[in-house]
This record gives C-alpha cells, structure tokens and sequence, in this order.
C-alpha cells in the first residue's frame, strides 16, 4: 500500500534537495507531497490531534523537514515547532521537533555535544562586548559566528580584540549575542560527515580554496573520504548525531594541528548535500527516503 510522505519547507517553490527528496519518494512507489510550513495548522479537540493545512485536513504518513525558515519571530519559531510535534503524534517526521529546537542554536547545540563527552573547540557566548574582547586576547584568534546560520555566511575571523569589542558592540546594540570560538589551526581542510540513521552514507574531505572558510558554498573543493582512512572522524559523527537525537545530519568535524585532536564544529539538522554529491556519488535523497519508509513500516 503506498504510504503519503511530505517534504517540508517554507518555500513557494521546491528547492533543489526538496525536488530530489519528492522524486526519491515518488520512485520508491509512495506518493510525495510538499508543504510549507507556515500553511500548518494545528487542532486539538475530542478527536485528538488534527493537522489543516488551509482548511483540508493534512493526512500523512511521514516527512522530511528541510527548513522552518529564516528571520523568524520567536512567536512564528515556536509555533513552527509546536506544529512538528503535533505531526509527531501521527507520522514518522524527521528530523523530530525537539532535536531541531535545540541545534537551530549553534550554542545549545556544543552545549548537548559537551555535556556527550565529545570535544568542542573552546567556545563563548555573551552579550557583553567586553567579553567577546577579553576572549579575543586570551586566544588570540578567534572565530565570531552568528548563533543561527549556515553555509559559513556571517562568520568574521580576527586576532585584533579590538575588532572583536566593535563586532560585538554592533551586534548587542541590535539586540544579538556573540558567540565567540577559538580558532582551530586546521591542516587546510575539514571534513563534512553526512550521517542517516545510525550510518555514514557519505563523507567528504573540504580543502581550502582561497581564504580561511571551508564550506562548500564557499568555494572550498569536496575530496571523498573513506571510514579506513579517517575512523575516528566517522565515529565522532554518528555519536554526535546520536547525542542530539537527531535522524539525519550533517556533521563538521576538523582537525587542529595545535592540539592534533578533532572536534565538531557545528551539525546542521537541514543540511545540503550537492557538495557531497558531487564528491562522493552518494544519492543522499533516496538515504534519507528508505530510512523514512523503514521506519513508517515499524
């Protein structure tokens, strides 16, 4: 029996993973269907929990959230994810509302892996430009990141304490904390580990093109990587995503010649994949839609 599976976004038009996630459902003989994510209602009455979505009932058997969106209130955040645990109670969704409420936040996000026993570069958040100085000059060069975003946008690195008291002065002034890391002397490459379920469907290495940034989206080169080259930064992928709950995820993992340990950087629970790819073959899409589609079976 084909079973409804959505792909979830907040975008009029499918994106490029939401297109290859719809086609991946439609190919495994269930029938695809994309909604946005503001257009959900919830209802709570004597027939239990009801899902509308503009005034028809939304009837599915599983989904694929891909992005809540961008600029949102904290109103419209929390509405957002209180519609994803109402589509818990009927439907296998991933990733589940509670692990994207809490790594939509880089900060909470070092926060659970730390307290998971799994290393983190030495990381501050404040909202006192003072602080953010005094970081500055106690490890000399820093990493100033927005506390959400992604695709490396945002990201200032300095050594000057100077710029890291104005950086963060602008940014208390309109009302946004610092979040502030230590700098990690990598080797000219990081790694990002796509993990589904319990498995690495795919990993690659990200070499430096130009500049200190090594995500794709950047201009950084994705080399495919394999779990006898780099065991370490496979496991340290599947316990990071394990320690957050999550489905599916895309994990940053580097290595600091300083220190020679890894840590994770950040995971991202919306992850893109044409990097990956690109670089490795997988079919990320078709991934995630067999592990959706097992789990619906369960």
């Amino acid at each position: 029996m084909s079973t409804k599976i959505a792909v979830i976004h907040y975008r009029t038009n499918p994106t490029e993973s939401s297109r290859e996630l719809l086609n991946a459902i439609e190919e495994s003989g269930h029938i695809p269907v994309y909604v946005k994510i503001h257009e959900i209602d919830a209802l709570l009455g004597k027939d239990g929990v009801a899902l509308m979505k503009l005034n028809d009932k939304l009837d599915i058997d599983g989904g694929v959230v891909r992005s809540l969106g961008f600029g949102l209130t904290l109103e419209q955040f929390f509405k957002r994810i209180g519609v994803l645990e109402a589509l818990e109670t009927n439907a296998f969704i991933i990733n589940k509302a509670q692990a994207i409420s809490i790594t939509r936040d880089k900060w909470r996000t070092l926060l659970a892996l730390f307290k998971n026993g799994i290393r983190v570069p030495d990381t501050v958040v404040t909202e006192n430009p003072f602080t953010a100085m005094r970081f500055c000059e106690k490890w000399g060069r820093v990493v100033i990141k927005p506390i959400v975003g992604s695709l490396g946008l945002g990201s200032v690195m300095t050594d000057n304490s100077d710029v890291a008291y104005h950086i963060a002065r602008s940014l208390h002034n309109n009302k946004i904390p610092i979040y502030e890391q230590v700098f990690l002397e990598k080797p000219g490459y990081d790694f990002r580990v796509f993990v589904v379920g319990d498995k690495v469907i795919g990993a690659m290495k990200r070499v430096i093109s130009s500049g200190w940034k090594t995500n794709i989206a950047q201009g950084a080169e994705g080399i495919k990587i394999s779990e006898r080259e780099y065991p370490e930064v496979y496991d340290i992928a599947i316990k990071s995503i394990k320690a957050l709950n999550l489905d599916y995820a895309g994990v940053d993992v580097a290595f600091d010649k300083a220190t020679q340990n890894y840590y994770v950087l950040e995971l991202n629970a919306f992850p893109q994949w044409r990097g990956l790819r690109q670089a490795t073959g997988v079919n990320v899409a078709k991934h995630i839609i067999d592990y959706v589609i097992e789990n619906i079976k369960r």
